[in-house]
């Protein structure tokens, strides 16, 4: 552990030695820096970066509550502890509103190294604390990656073979060409099918990897009626894949909503596996009742704006017995290799972060709704 460093505010060299020698003999090691006035002490806090300030509170040319203030300014997690003679009460809460860490009398200096140790144990707290809300964070950073990774595994399956539809077609319409017996006006009409199929697949593979990449964005107004678009672009293949007909009720002039978009799109791509998921289990087959509907509306709670993005399938539902459950980290009621219990647990965890609501309702064997609540821009 390093050697910490103090700087001692104080005018009077007798009660400086006086504050010294008792925290030498609570067995504290430190380098000293003392200053008397304010430009000492300006400069001391630039250049000595100090671990620790104690101050008087009365000075002739300066005073602890302005020194306090400048510490709060130039180096808010400093420590400062007033070491003074002329300290009642009232100084004593004022100093402590103000952000003082402790207050010592002169006359009871026994009180100086028990302050120094409460102070030193409040940092490491805070410390751990810290560490403890940093390896929290990335623990939800990566289950927020793995359940993007367990979307994109079904996205991309049926991606994957709605893209070689296009792709047979170009290579049937490449060797057409290349046998050169037909006219330009029909290699022009060729030619602009193979265009028009290479963009489909672009479109395709664009949405699939915006979609794929570690975001650090930051929070940006988004349009909720682009946001659901970008949405059935990339689960479309994967819902034709299933036959289930998908119904939009969105208005494009809806308020924005702050978001993160590709986390917002995480959610949205989540509740619709997850409804392809029930609408498959309750029809194998294709059915004319293979739907889902994804509407959005502008809402008031609270006296403020809100946008409702409900997600509606109308396949299995969810028992009442697991209602409770089903937003519970790596709770899952499908088969192993049909997911991990993620997907929930890791959208509610997003939609707090955007202080939004995720809850849903249902009905077995009829429908389930999730109700997505965003503030509005």
């Amino acid at each position: 552990m390093k050697t910490l460093k103090f700087l001692f505010l104080e005018d009077s060299s007798t009660d400086l030695e006086l504050i010294q020698r008792e925290l030498k003999r609570g067995g504290v090691e430190y380098i000293p820096v003392h200053v008397q006035d304010r430009e000492e002490y300006l400069r001391a806090i630039e250049d000595e970066k100090p671990d620790f300030i104690f101050s008087d509170y009365s000075l002739p040319n300066f005073d602890g509550l302005s020194a306090l203030t400048i510490a709060k300014e130039q180096c808010p997690t400093t420590p400062f502890i007033f070491v003074s003679g002329t300290y009642g009460e009232e100084a004593a809460i004022q100093t402590l509103t103000r952000g003082a860490t402790d207050y010592v009398l002169k006359d009871r200096l026994v009180k100086l190294v028990p302050a120094l140790r409460r102070a030193i144990r409040e940092i490491e707290e805070h410390h751990a604390l810290r560490r403890a809300e940093q390896e929290k964070f990335e623990i939800e950073e990566q289950l927020r990656q793995s359940q993007k990774v367990e979307a994109m595994g079904f996205l991309a399956g049926a991606m994957a073979h709605e893209i070689n539809n296009p792709i047979m077609a170009i290579i049937d319409y490449a060797q057409l060409i290349s046998k050169g017996e037909m006219d330009i006006d029909k290699a022009q009409k060729i030619a602009s099918k193979i265009k028009q199929e290479g963009e489909r697949i672009s479109v395709m593979v664009k949405d699939l990897l915006r979609f794929a990449r570690q975001e650090k964005a930051s929070f940006e107004p988004v349009s909720v009626f682009a946001l659901i678009s970008k949405t059935r672009s990339i689960a479309e293949q994967r819902l034709k894949m299933s036959r289930i007909q998908l119904d939009l009720d969105v208005q494009p002039d809806l308020p924005s909503v702050m978001c993160k978009e590709g986390q917002i799109l995480q959610v949205l791509l989540n509740l619709i596996n997850n409804g392809i998921d029930a609408l498959n289990q309750r029809y194998p087959e294709y059915n004319e009742n293979k739907r889902m509907i994804i509407s959005a509306k502008p809402e008031e709670i609270g006296g403020k704006s809100w946008v409702r993005i409900t997600v509606e399938d109308l396949g299995s539902g969810i028992p009442q017995e697991i209602g409770k459950s089903i937003f519970n980290t790596f709770f899952t009621t499908k088969g192993a290799d049909k997911g991990t219990g993620l997907g929930l647990s890791v959208s509610l965890g997003i939609v707090k972060e955007h202080g939004g609501f995720l809850s849903f309702e249902s009905a077995a064997n009829e429908y389930t709704r999730f109700f997505l609540d965003l503030p509005a821009v």
